[in-house]
């Protein structure tokens, strides 16, 4: 009997590249993702630490203004930095669910057909047992006959 081939094969091949691929590109805008994440971290973290550092000297009997006003112009600066850095993780988090939507739909492709082919291959195996089925009963039916 012939053996199993699944018509599809080169198909399912192409498919499991772009898979790869998609998860490949995924995996790149998640890591841009995940840096942009801990960069606004980093940004809240100065922050927080220019307004401390501030507060200090707010408190201190003799401040210089000056260096107050440099506290709260570089504060300004930081807090201008952190937005402009959400609306940049906005956007990559926006090509994220893209790529994600990507990747999902090229799965989706993929275990289709590997479903596909799994089914073909136990109607193959069927196929083959009954053909054995078949071939052990005509053995057997011929040495019946012999005797």
């Amino acid at each position: 009997m012939r053996r199993f081939k699944f018509n599809l094969e080169s198909v399912l091949t192409v498919r499991e590249k772009a898979l790869k691929d998609a998860r490949i590109q995924l995996a790149s805008v998640m890591n841009i993702y995940n840096r942009q994440k801990e960069i606004l971290e980093e940004m809240n973290f100065e922050l927080a630490r220019i307004e401390m550092e501030s507060e200090k000297y707010l408190q201190e009997l003799n401040f210089n203004s000056e260096v107050i006003a440099n506290y709260n112009a570089f504060a300004y600066k930081l807090v201008q930095d952190i937005k402009t850095q959400e609306k940049i993780i906005e956007d990559t988090k926006k090509d994220l669910e893209k790529f994600q939507e990507i990747a999902r739909l090229a799965y989706i492709k993929v275990k289709s057909l590997e479903n596909l082919k799994q089914k073909q291959k136990e109607e193959y195996n069927n196929e083959l047992l009954q053909e054995e089925f078949k071939q052990i009963d005509d053995i057997v039916n011929s040495k019946r006959k012999a005797v």
